[in-house]
């Protein structure tokens, strides 16, 4: 039928769908089918519109796993070297403070 449609999900909003259609294009319209051509030149625009806005929206998602890859593994390596720089000062203090005797 024409005009606009709706998807209705009563199952669970939380767990990702994934949602297929083919559209079909006729003929070139002629005399009365004009407006259905012009609302489906909207419709191919719109989707095209769509699938550039997922292409960007996967693109900056590989861009944000990516950084928080790197802010973990640098936060790690601080980690680590303030573990060393902990442990040499604890050893460079213990060895000021030791007493040399002398037999």
């Amino acid at each position: 039928s024409d005009g606009p449609h709706k998807i209705c999900n009563q199952m669970s909003t939380m767990t990702p769908k994934i949602v297929m259609f083919t559209i079909d294009i006729g003929e070139a319209p002629k005399g009365q089918d004009m407006e259905k051509a012009v609302h489906q030149n909207n419709l191919e625009e719109m989707i095209s519109e769509l699938a550039v806005a997922m292409t960007a929206g996967k693109i900056h998602g590989a861009i944000n796993n990516n950084t928080n890859s790197r802010v973990v593994l640098w936060s790690f390596f601080e980690a680590l070297v303030l573990v060393a720089m902990t442990l040499g000062q604890i050893y460079y203090l213990k060895s000021f403070f030791e007493v040399q005797r002398l037999i």
